[in-house]
């Protein structure tokens, strides 16, 4: 299920506006697709899957790098140029202008907004919480790490504050260890958004975890908030 809460809609004027959050949304990377792909019973293994699925993505990857547009059931990817160009004699130049690939769902995913089953929550009950987590430097969206570059944090009473020792963003490897961020790494530390440099961590799989005493006010709770992504985010082997 789509799990949501409540929040004010501090976009618009009328005081009981209320804007629904996703919270709680699990990510699937593509070690889960092949699991789930497995479990179909294709007759296929899972070297022959992830074979199919790295050549598409490379041919894919290919034919957007070559200029071109690419349609499937699942997306549609078509790059377009940004920035300004002065007069008709003026080119393509990679201080001012920019390709960007645009991306928007195919005909496979019509219709499936209408089957998604949700759930309130209550908030509060945690305080802060986490819907996203991406990693600037790849752009991966509650996946990549890549130590030593930013991770942004997204979400809800995020912002560090408060004097118990707790408080602070911390990678927890699947041994149990945890390596916290150092103070002087936390680049944007607003309620909505978190900006950290990730540590030197060595490849494998983290859970990010995050705790504050902030309230959404200006008095700080007295025992300290956590939220965590839901994610596993993985380090690469040569990332390391």
């Amino acid at each position: 299920m789509l799990e949501y809460c409540l929040e004010i809609n501090e976009l618009t004027s009328e005081p009981d506006d209320m804007r629904a959050q996703a919270v709680n949304v699990i990510s699937h990377n593509q070690t889960v697709i092949i699991d789930r792909i497995l479990k179909i019973g294709a007759g296929l293994t899972r070297s022959d899957v992830l074979s199919v699925l790295e050549a598409e993505k490379q041919v894919i990857c290919e034919m957007l790098a070559e200029g071109g547009a690419v349609t499937t059931d699942l997306f549609n990817a078509f790059p377009s140029i940004q920035g300004v160009f002065s007069g008709v004699e003026d080119t393509f130049d990679h201080k001012r202008h920019r390709v960007k690939i645009h991306l928007s769902a195919g005909i496979g995913l019509r219709g499936i907004e209408e089957q998604v089953k949700t759930k309130k929550s209550l908030p509060g009950q945690s305080g802060a919480y986490i819907t996203s987590v991406t990693d600037v430097k790849t752009g991966s969206v509650n996946y990549l790490l890549t130590p030593g570059r930013n991770l942004r944090i997204n979400g809800s009473k995020l912002k560090l504050v408060g004097e118990d020792p707790s408080v602070g963003v911390y990678f927890i490897a699947a041994d149990g260890s945890s390596v916290k961020v150092d103070s002087t790494d936390i680049a944007e530390n607003k309620p909505s958004e978190v900006i950290v440099v990730i540590p030197a961590l060595g490849a494998g799989s983290y859970t990010l975890r995050l705790i504050t005493q902030y309230s959404g006010s200006s008095t700080l709770v007295k025992k300290p908030h956590t939220a965590e992504c839901g994610a596993a985010l993985t380090v690469l082997g040569s990332q390391a």
